[in-house]
């Protein structure tokens, strides 16, 4: 009988000890990347905002997703439901003028692990500025979007 709890005991140890994998955790790499945005001025000097407001719509609508001051660069979630692009709306102000948009892409899935799932990177991403004003031009960096390390774009004031 003590054999017996002894044994049952160290099979539950056992089973506690090796329960979690290191699979079972996701890191804040492993997600879908982000487009990350910087900003330049007409000269192709890199500038920090004294505001900014950015509204993108996910497919029901435009909603607020950035209102920072004092910025100097911005990682914005895309759509992952397979649209192959996401609008983005850009403000200095509150209620100043809207610049709008269109970042293109080709999603492909990446499988992560069974605790992460699957994650999409960005193919063939190509931003076209639909309205140009306070936004003026655009400056593609990458031709992916695959982590959020490098600046993809740079958006000139």
């Amino acid at each position: 009988m003590r054999f017996l709890k002894y044994c049952l005991l160290l099979m539950m140890s056992l089973s506690l000890l090796y329960c979690g994998a290191d699979d079972d955790i996701c890191t804040q790499s492993e997600g879908s990347p982000r487009i990350k945005l910087k900003f330049k001025d007409s000269n192709n000097k890199l500038i920090q905002l004294p505001t900014l407001f950015v509204d993108v719509d996910y497919g029901s609508g435009e909603k607020n997703v950035i209102k920072q001051s004092l910025v100097d660069s911005v990682l914005i979630p895309l759509k992952i439901d397979g649209s192959g692009y996401t609008d983005l709306v850009i403000r200095t102000s509150e209620t100043g003028n809207k610049s709008k948009i269109r970042i293109k892409y080709t999603e492909q899935s990446q499988y992560v692990s069974p605790a992460c799932g699957i994650r999409k990177l960005y193919k063939d991403f190509k931003p076209e500025l639909a309205t140009p004003n306070p936004v003026t031009n655009l400056q593609q960096n990458q031709t992916e979007i695959i982590n959020e390390n490098k600046t993809h774009l740079y958006l000139i004031f």
